[in-house]
C-alpha cells in the first residue's frame, strides 16, 4: 500500500517545531513500524534544521517543499527549496570521523549520517530549487508484519 505525505515549510522560526509535530501525528497514525517513524523523523530534523540555518537567508518569500512516500518496502523522501544553491552529495567526508568523540568539534557530522542511512542519493539543481531525493529500503520487522 502507498502513503504520500506532502507538506510546506516556510523561512520561520517556528517551522522545524510545527513540522515535526505535524509529522509525529500523521505518521503515527499511518505507519506501525517505530523504525520507520524514527528514521522519518531523523532524516527531516537534520535537512530541515540545516536548511532553515544555513540554506534561507532572511528573505521571508524562501519556502521548501516536502514529499514523504511509503510503498510495501520503500521509503522516498523528497525535498525541494529554493534557498541557496547547495549539493549535499558532493560535500567531502568530515574529518572528524577518525577523531577521539571528545576530540571531535561540534556539528558537521549529522548531514553524513543522514546521507549514508539512505540507499539511494540524487540531488539536481533546477533553476531556483535544490531538489533531493533520498530512498531507503524498509525491513520489515516483526511488529511491522503483525500490524
Amino acid at each position: 500500500m502507498r502513503h504520500s505525505f506532502s507538506y510546506e515549510i516556510r523561512n520561520q522560526p517556528t517551522a522545524l517545531q510545527c513540522l515535526k509535530q505535524e509529522l509525529d501525528s500523521t505518521l503515527s497514525t499511518k505507519l506501525k513500524g517505530f523504525d520507520v517513524r524514527a528514521t522519518v523523523l531523523l532524516v527531516i530534523d537534520e535537512l530541515v534544521s540545516n536548511l532553515l540555518k544555513y540554506g534561507f537567508s532572511v528573505e521571508s518569500d524562501q519556502r521548501s517543499y516536502l514529499k514523504i512516500e511509503f510503498e510495501d518496502d520503500w521509503l522516498e523522501i523528497e525535498m525541494k527549496d529554493n534557498g541557496h544553491p547547495f549539493n549535499p552529495l558532493v560535500q567531502p567526508e568530515p574529518t572528524s570521523l577518525g577523531q577521539r568523540l571528545l576530540d571531535r568539534p561540534v556539528g558537521g557530522l549529522g548531514l553524513y549520517l543522514v546521507l549514508k542511512m539512505m540507499d539511494e542519493t540524487h540531488y539536481d539543481w533546477i533553476q531556483p530549487w535544490n531538489c533531493l531525493r533520498l530512498r531507503k529500503k524498509l525491513k520489515k520487522t516483526l511488529n511491522d508484519r503483525e500490524n
